[in-house]
């Protein structure tokens, strides 16, 4: 089927109304996406400046560490015999087993270069 030459002869008469009807469609696109940008920067600030409640699968303690000056300035010794951590990394005896490592030999030598 052949374009004839009345067809040719409408079609460049109706481009200007395809053109107008395109703009307007993606003026209308760009103009929902502003407004839902907006939205979205609108509700992130809003959640940055409420209190946010929990969710109902997390558990509450009721326990609250209220830190005072001197914890700030002075940490305390957790270790509890007053054992430096140096001296505890080098005591393989106490605490758990330290973690097995495995290498693999070939790591780094074979360089796949097929894609």
């Amino acid at each position: 089927m052949a374009i004839q030459p009345i067809d040719l002869q409408t079609l460049y008469t109706q481009l200007d109304k395809i053109g107008k009807a395109q703009v307007q469609q993606q003026a209308a696109a760009q103009a929902t996406r502003d407004t839902e940008n907006a939205s979205n920067k609108k509700e992130a600030a809003e959640r940055l400046t409420t209190v946010q409640g929990a969710e109902s699968g997390e558990e509450r303690t009721g326990k609250v560490h209220e830190r005072t000056e001197r914890d700030r300035e002075e940490p305390q010794e957790q270790d509890g015999g007053g054992k430096d951590k140096a001296d505890k990394k080098d005591d393989p005896g106490e605490g758990a087993p330290q973690p097995q490592v495995i290498r693999d030999p070939n790591l780094g030598t074979h360089v796949d270069i097929s894609g």
